[in-house]
């Protein structure tokens, strides 16, 4: 036996304990290198707290209900009988067993509950939106901020309660059973006051509950937009007071029942309840609807389509849209020659071919891959040129099978390197891309010199590497050669034998134990790429989906757009369920040395400036981003898709127009290859409408739904001093504007190109 009892505890220690605190250790080391060791306790200590307070209060209600039913009776009405005294025994003898119970039932719930220590830090760290919702006036930091808390805690203690008071019913059952044949009043004075305390509790929570669910018809679906509705406020709020104050009525008398008499009108009050709760909940709304609403709705939801619309435009950031009509008059030569930047500019160039190009042309050797293509814009030979560009990743995958070895794999291949960059309108004479910079080693231009092309952290770098080792890194293939490094920046953690075996735990890996090339000069990387990196730091921020690479003082580093977002905005419709959302925060990540930081650039956020109060060290003001990468930040395309479908409906301010939905966008198709999809997004460089000078712009389209032909486009600005602003341009409704898929039928009409057409789309080759 006492073999077995080693054997269990050796199994704990090896595979579940040691793992656990490999993983907790190397976090914190991982933390600490980055700089950021109090965002690693912060959300440890948090989850710690919730879990304790939540089980602590879990446990002490369980504690104080259940207390009496195992202590020994002495009330000298009671007539004992063998079998109920023999029960009484056991369920007294296991009292011991049944704490431990309770605590571990306590702990799973508040570890269950620490999942949202977040939603707790936020509470503590509220921060007033300036703007009060339009149904309370209340600030809207109440439902982002405060309101989730209190709908929780009433959910938690309205479903314990609910179990307590039926496990000491049927504990009070089993023990009383023969009392209560004569009623309920032959029961011990005690019983019938712990019964009405309970019952009284459970009913005082629950009426909280129903004025908690007043706040929650700012979310309703029930009309002709998101939010509170004629029917719910003349119908549904009201009822829900009354409920409110009946519920607490009842757990008055339920709690004056605990020395009086009073539990028939307590169950009278009950009987008030469920029929108010039935027909003032069900049956009202429906009738003022039916009979109110339907015949005169437009008059009815105007004030709440209003609002709607008012708040749906705020919570994302479309309030400060400027409208402007767009003339559409026929191109001169003279509007040519005023608009000469932009027609210098015009993209020819698609990032879907250019980026096969690029893996045809640069990728030079297997292991090597090109993502994606980023567009940005860079000063060259004196002026801005919009250039598209990609990182020159490293794929251990790609390796040869005999290649894939432990040693290449973890300690030799470590870092892509370099990047390549062409402009937009230059195509060389063979029909491919003119590069500004190309090739390993770079190539480049004189105004973008690259001082560190290796890429250790990107968004293909998902397996840790050890530098530092026995075995040099392979830096770059050079002819039938290679070019060995040595690391020398400042990320990874040194690795001591106590963390080489932290880390053999975490990996599951035991070659990092055994690797003699391995010693106390060597550094792990790992979590290098871009998704794990950032959501392992900051998981409470939202990130898009592209990640670019910028050149920046010699050094390649990625920028990241990090979004604040609730689905508790009230009144605001949601879109991908989310009904806020704001580009409040920049991360930059060093592709050499993994630096990670975190830029505040829109510190009006109450989302953000809360998230700031909890983790002041993460977040720096805009104002300390370097000048070199600040000059490349951009407005972010997935929150543009965003704001444009939601702006594609909401642009009808006339609660009329939207009732009647007369004038719904919508974002028109194009042909791709032989495929039919929807417009993205798109990056250029032009001189705007009564603007002096050409500008980098995110621009997208507009058609009218169920039609071909352009009604509007969008525009978002990414130069100063107009960083941010979203201008929309109508085209007039009395002319007709040709939309992407009239003219993509235009080109196919055309004799001479079709013709070309034809003949290239031959011999298993296809036109893009």
């Amino acid at each position: 036996m006492r073999l077995r009892a080693w054997l269990v505890v050796l199994f704990v220690v090896l595979f579940i304990l040691a793992p656990t605190l490999a993983r907790w250790y190397t976090d914190w080391l991982w933390f600490g290198e980055l700089g950021y060791r109090r965002v690693f306790w912060v959300p440890l200590l948090s989850r710690i707290g919730v879990t304790l307070v939540v089980g602590g209060v879990l446990f002490a209600l369980f504690a104080l209900n259940l207390r009496p039913l195992l202590g020994r009776r002495s009330e000298p009405d009671v007539i004992d009988v063998p079998p109920r005294r023999r029960f009484r025994r056991r369920f007294a003898g296991g009292g011991r067993l049944l704490w431990w119970l309770l605590g571990i039932l306590a702990f799973l719930v508040g570890l269950s509950a620490s999942a949202k220590w977040a939603m707790f830090q936020q509470f503590v760290h509220a921060r007033s939106f300036g703007v009060t919702d339009p149904l309370f006036g209340k600030d809207v930091g109440l439902f982002v901020f405060r309101l989730p808390v209190y709908r929780f805690i009433e959910g938690a203690l309205f479903g314990w309660l609910v179990l307590i008071f039926l496990v000491v019913a049927a504990a009070y059952y089993v023990r009383y059973a023969s009392l209560m044949v004569r009623g309920v009043w032959a029961l011990p004075e005690r019983v019938r006051a712990h019964l009405s305390l309970l019952a009284g509790l459970i009913l005082l929570v629950r009426g909280w509950g129903f004025w908690l669910d007043t706040y929650g018809l700012e979310y309703s679906t029930r009309g002709t937009i998101f939010g509170a509705t004629y029917a719910d406020v003349h119908a549904v709020l009201p009822v829900l007071r009354l409920l409110a104050v009946l519920f607490v009525v009842a757990a008055v008398l339920l709690f004056i029942n605990i020395r009086a008499r009073t539990v028939r009108f307590a169950v009278l009050t009950i009987l008030v309840i469920a029929v108010a709760w039935a027909a003032g909940l069900g049956v009202v709304p429906r009738l003022v609807q039916q009979f109110r609403v339907t015949p005169n709705e437009l008059t009815a939801e105007t004030p709440f389509i209003r609002a709607g619309i008012t708040s749906t435009l705020r919570a994302f950031g479309l309030d400060r849209v400027r409208e402007l009509s767009f003339s559409a008059d026929p191109v001169t030569p003279a509007v040519v020659e005023r608009n000469r930047a932009t027609v210098e500019n015009v993209r020819l160039w698609d990032y879907r071919p250019l980026l096969s190009a690029y893996r045809q042309l640069q990728a030079l050797r297997q292991y090597y891959v090109f993502g994606d293509v980023d567009i940005d814009r860079y000063r060259i030979g004196g002026a801005q040129r919009q250039v598209m560009l990609s990182a020159r990743e490293l794929e251990s995958g790609r390796l040869t099978p005999q290649a894939r070895t432990w040693v290449n794999e973890h300690l030799v291949y470590t870092h892509g390197y370099g990047i390549v960059m062409t402009p937009v309108n230059r195509i060389s004479e063979e029909g491919m891309p003119e590069f500004f910079i190309k090739d390993i080693p770079p190539t480049t231009l004189p105004e973008l010199p690259i001082t560190r092309p290796q890429i250790y952290y990107g968004e293909h770098t998902d397996w840790y590497v050890v530098v530092n080792t026995g075995v040099q890194e392979l830096d770059y293939p050079r002819g039938d050669e290679n070019v060995y490094t040595t690391y020398s920046g400042r990320g990874g953690i040194t690795l001591t034998a106590l963390r080489r075996t932290a880390f053999a735990y975490r990996f599951g890996d035991l070659k990092l134990l055994l690797s003699r090339d391995i010693s106390g000069r060597s550094r792990m990387l790992f979590a290098r790429d871009l998704p794990t990196r950032l959501r392992r730091l900051a998981p409470f921020l939202t990130y898009d989906s592209d990640p670019y690479i910028v050149l920046a003082g010699g050094r390649l580093v990625w920028i990241i757009d990090a979004y604040t977002t609730t689905d508790r905005y009230p009144y605001a419709t949601p879109f991908q369920g989310i009904n806020y959302i704001r580009n409040s925060v920049k991360v930059v990540v060093d592709a050499y040395d993994g630096t990670v930081d975190f830029y505040v650039v829109d510190p009006n956020d109450p989302i953000a400036s809360s998230l700031a109060g909890i983790f002041p060290e993460l977040f720096k003001p805009a104002s300390a981003m370097p000048a070199e990468v600040a000059a490349h930040l951009r407005y972010p395309v997935d929150m543009f898709q965003i704001q444009a479908h939601v702006y594609a409906t909401f642009h009808m301010r006339d609660p009329r127009v939207y009732y009647n939905r007369e004038d719904v966008w919508t974002i028109p198709n194009e042909l791709f290859g032989n495929e039919t999809v929807a417009v993205e997004p798109y990056y250029v460089t032009m001189r705007l409408e009564n603007e002096r000078s050409a500008e980098f712009i995110l621009i997208l389209p507009f058609s009218p739904a169920n039609r071909d032909n352009m009604i509007a486009w969008m525009a978002a600005r990414n130069d100063p001093p107009n960083v941010g602003d979203l201008v929309v341009y109508r085209f007039p409704k009395d002319r007709l504007a040709f939309g992407p898929m009239q003219v993509e039928s235009r080109i196919n009409q055309d004799a001479a190109i079709s013709q070309q057409l034809t003949l290239w789309n031959q011999e298993g080759t296809r036109v893009i």
